[in-house]
């Protein structure tokens, strides 16, 4: 499914589990109250008429997630309201239930070996097929792998998407969110579950769109194509449950039904959706956006490392002086396996030293480090600009595409001279080393979300908040939120989608929840209140700010097998 969109559309910007999870309920219940009042709960809540006397084939509920647990409290007054419960109580009123859930091939199943990951995503959604499929003929549950394309490496259905129909009038939910009790958590992220009784700390800050209007039909075209993959020749498998499936997979929504009040233009982006083709409209639309900005990107995310998007806002550093970044990732300590820092720290330093102009100024510092360097080997001259130290070189590979990369330099111009490069690590812990000039302000800034504790505003006793929102903010005007994360993995191989929100107005409308979230009061174009680490109250969360040098792997900590950074 390439890139569909469409106008006319509303959009609701939720942040954080309490209120996703109270979203996602609210929307079971109005299909619920559909079906027990009579009414089109949707659309008009106080019109009782016209009961029907059975279920429309056209009122329906339909999900697809990456990992889902049955027990999950959907309900904060009442923890008994599970998946489970809520989702059979549907299917005893009448209502069908369609769930697509991942299902880890052999090789995702067995990567790095005993407690992986896709393991225990694996047991949990085997799980709700076993309890959920076939129940009351209502519920159906379809476990879909996604093949591998790449030498063998298995890949991942990463989508979460609801979606909620009273007859064939839709609501849709996308983001980051997992059905999982994990992802509840307050906005204030004071580390304990609010739900479920934990000794561990517990943060999760995550974000994702309800959507109403044509848009929705655009959402439901790309679960149905999963859905049809149970019988089609891009699966490998063949669905063997109750025949109405075939039936059931013919029903969806139609546009004359859509509510078209909306002004918002919405975009569905997707990459990854077949195992015969490839896909990469998200990453293509960021890049496109990226060449059009003027004034600046804010990301939050659980990784910021996708070549092609850094590439891309290095060229905009370098072409435009007034040009931000501003990027919102975990702290370090939420990262065991030193992966994701690593390629964090590069990614956020090409960025840093592409932004620097002024020769006078901090790059000027940083060409006289550079040549400096010992040269360890020589390559053939290349046409670039003086003081070429911010060009990356052998990165084209997915397997290497920073760990195998130097960095470019070349000494004080000299007739016959041949350029030279430095590995990578060198000149990131030479950059490290130079200060600021007094004065210059950097463009490129990476923070991390910590909650203080009430005795103390010291980082080191700080609630550290992890990040698993997948949001972009472009020059307050464009909102990107989905499911794909901005690293190499997300965006070339696996399946996920994202929704690109085209407006003035709504972006705003996202600032002024998003920012206050961090205490940060200011609406100017980029967040120039973030930069301020004056905030000296405690008790509350925070955005520091942090270095290259901050997110520096501590190499006896690595794994004791050799990394793939293309899982990353």
């Amino acid at each position: 499914m390439s890139k569909r969109e469409s106008v006319k559309n509303s959009a609701k910007f939720l942040m954080d589990g309490e209120e996703f999870f109270a979203t996602f309920v609210k929307c079971l219940d109005e299909v619920k109250r559909s079906v027990t009042d009579g009414a089109d709960a949707l659309s008009k809540p106080e019109d009782t008429s016209n009961v029907p006397k059975a279920v429309p084939a056209n009122t329906y509920v339909r999900l697809a997630y990456w990992a889902m647990e049955l027990g999950v409290p959907l309900r904060k007054d009442n923890p008994s309201q599970t998946l489970e419960v809520e989702l059979k109580a549907l299917a005893d009123l009448g209502v069908h239930v369609e769930i697509i859930l991942w299902d880890p091939d052999v090789v995702s199943g067995n990567y790095t070996g005993e407690g992986n990951f896709a393991a225990k995503v694996a047991l949990g959604n085997q799980l709700v097929a076993k309890v959920l499929h076939g129940y009351k003929d209502k519920i159906l549950v379809y476990l879909e792998s996604h093949p591998a394309r790449l030498k063998g490496l298995g890949l991942g259905l990463h989508q979460k998407m609801s979606l909620f129909s009273v007859r064939g009038r839709l609501k849709a939910l996308v983001g980051g969110f997992n059905m999982e009790a994990e992802y509840w958590d307050t906005p204030f992220h004071t580390g304990k579950h609010p739900i479920t009784p934990s000794d561990k700390v517990h943060t999760l800050h995550d974000t994702a769109l309800l959507v109403k209007g044509p848009v929705t039909l655009d959402v439901e075209a790309e679960w149905l194509r999963r859905w049809d993959r149970q019988v089609s020749s891009d699966s490998f498998m063949i669905w063997n449950g109750p025949p109405r499936y075939k039936v059931r997979g013919a029903i969806k929504g139609l546009l004359k039904d859509q509510p078209q009040t909306g002004d918002l233009a919405i975009s569905v982006l997707t990459t990854g959706v077949s195992a015969f083709s490839t896909e990469h409209s998200i990453r293509d639309e960021i890049k496109t956006l990226l060449k059009g900005a003027t004034s600046y990107v804010y990301a939050e995310n659980y990784q910021f490392f996708e070549p092609e998007i850094v590439s891309e806002i290095c060229r905009k550093l370098k072409t435009q002086k007034q040009f931000h970044v501003c990027v919102v990732i975990p702290d370090q300590a939420c990262d065991p396996a030193q992966a994701n820092t690593q390629l964090s720290r590069i990614a956020y330093t090409r960025m840093l030293v592409a932004s620097f102009k002024d020769k006078q100024g901090t790059k000027g510092k940083l060409d006289d480090a550079l040549r400096g360097l010992r040269i360890n080997d020589v390559l053939e001259p290349v046409n670039h600009e003086n003081g070429v130290y911010y060009k990356v070189l052998g990165a084209k590979s997915p397997k290497r595409w920073m760990e195998g990369a130097k960095l470019q330099k070349r000494p004080a111009p000299v007739d016959g001279q041949k350029t030279a490069s430095e590995p990578l690590e060198v000149a990131l812990e030479l950059i490290e080393g130079v200060d600021l000039v007094d004065g210059e302000t950097p463009r490129v800034q990476f923070y991390c979300p910590v909650r203080f504790p009430a005795h103390s505003d010291q980082y080191g006793d700080s609630i550290k908040i992890y990040v698993h929102s997948k949001l972009m903010i472009i020059d307050s005007r464009h909102v990107i939120v989905g499911s794909a994360n901005f690293g190499h993995r997300s965006m070339e191989y696996d399946g996920e989608m994202s929704l690109h929100v085209q407006s003035d107005a709504f972006a705003i409308e996202v600032k002024r929840k998003l920012f206050p979230h961090y205490n940060v009061h200011s609406q100017k174009e980029v967040p120039a209140a973030l930069r301020d680490d004056a905030h000296g109250q405690y008790n509350q969360v925070r955005l520091i700010p942090r270095s290259p040098g901050d997110f520096k792997v501590n190499k006896e900590q690595l794994p004791p097998y050799p990394l793939d950074y293309s899982w990353f």
